[in-house]
């Protein structure tokens, strides 16, 4: 016997804020246009492991994404407000990498045979 079940995906992640225990994200303003995206992570990453730098074109932001909230919590506590470039930066936190949508994940289930369908 074959199945397959659609259910909806519930993301957790994208809510704003400092409340939003997923989150992870840091928002980094105030950025001297030569910082690079290489100083950001070797700056922030002392603080853990990160999981993505982004430096928007024409943007003196940034956005460091850390693999544990924890780490996050850390570095923007103890970088807010340090000269970077030449610069005070300043933080906050950034929104998730995830929005929430309509997602749906598909379960499959396998056959009397073994295989997958």
């Amino acid at each position: 016997m074959r199945g397959l079940i659609l259910a909806p995906y519930q993301n957790t992640q994208g809510s704003r804020g400092e409340n939003d225990p997923n989150n992870t994200t840091i928002f980094v303003g105030g950025l001297d246009p030569s910082v690079t995206d290489d100083i950001l992570k070797t700056v922030f990453g002392q603080y853990g492991e990160l999981v993505h730098v982004k430096l928007p074109v024409g943007k003196r932001c940034g956005f460091v994404q850390f693999a544990k909230r924890t780490c996050a919590e850390q570095a923007l506590s103890v970088l807010n407000g340090t000269q970077l470039g030449g610069q005070s930066i300043r933080q906050s936190w950034g929104r998730s990498s995830f929005k929430q949508t309509g997602n749906v994940i598909i379960i499959k289930y396998f056959s009397i045979h073994g295989q997958s369908h």
